[in-house]
């Protein structure tokens, strides 16, 4: 299951007349968009009335078209690694330039499929993915490559939750079911009901939660707003410790600038 967590790697949320109209979010992890993630403990109601997901789908699909933008920034482990970023997104599609690494990974999110492609660099052909390479880790880091494909999205094994609230958003929950080959048996996501966004996912792994994503801050770059800091958890098994974790840091970027 991709997250977001998506990574799940840039949140642009399109700003218009002071109100916000577009979020995507591409990590998790990565997704939908990711508005904020709130470490406060749940209060949900699984009383809480839920629309069909097929209705919350039909207008995150809309949101999540990207703004055109070249973004500048870090992925950090606790271990001690740091890998300078840039990242281009237009569309539905993403691509992550891993400065000083070979590595370039271009991701197409839309409403039938996602696609995920790597390459050396930037003369170097893309080359597709198979699915055993989308479970493997990202330089060593806590995101994989089906992660930030957020595949999860077109489950269509999905049932509501109830209701939450996160600070000042109220959610719907749903639970998603994957339909194909995933590394994680089941997600757990937060849909804010005012932006139609992600604003938390967790993946489960055994019935536990593997893997968590939380937004630390977002700043207005341009007309957008993207995401600042983003933390991805591997949590241990049956608890809410990080067992580790790695950071997208965003630190600078041009609107209009993604040359794609």
């Amino acid at each position: 299951m991709p997250l977001t967590f998506l990574f799940m790697l840039d949140l642009v949320l399109e700003v218009g007349a002071g109100l916000l109209h577009r979020a995507g979010l591409r990590f998790a992890m990565a997704a939908g968009a990711f508005l904020f993630a709130s470490t406060a403990a749940f209060a949900l109601d699984p009383k809480g009335e839920v629309p069909p997901i097929e209705r919350v789908q039909a207008a995150m699909w809309k949101n999540m078209k990207l703004a055109d933008y070249e973004l500048t920034g870090n992925v950090r482990t606790d271990g001690g690694k740091r890998y300078p970023l840039t990242l281009r997104t237009r569309g539905y599609e993403l691509i992550y330039e891993f400065k000083n690494q070979p590595l370039q990974i271009r991701v197409i999110i839309d409403p039938s499929h996602s696609t995920v492609e790597t390459r050396g660099s930037s003369s170097d052909p893309w080359k597709l993915l198979s699915k055993e390479e989308m479970q493997k880790p990202i330089l060593g880091t806590d995101l994989t490559f089906e992660d930030i494909a957020l595949d999860f999205i077109r489950w269509d094994k999905v049932t509501p939750v109830g209701t939450d609230s996160f600070k000042t958003f109220d959610a719907w929950v749903y639970e998603a079911s994957p339909s194909g080959p995933s590394q994680y048996d089941k997600a757990r996501y937060w849909i804010s009901t005012k932006y139609y966004a992600f604003i938390k996912i967790d993946a489960f792994d055994k019935g536990k939660v593997a893997k968590r994503v939380e937004v630390n801050g977002v700043k207005k770059i341009g007309r957008a707003y993207v995401l600042e800091e983003m933390v991805v958890s591997t949590l241990k098994p049956g608890t809410d410790i990080s067992r580790s974790r790695t950071w997208v840091d965003i630190h600078d970027g041009k609107e209009g600038a993604s040359g794609l």
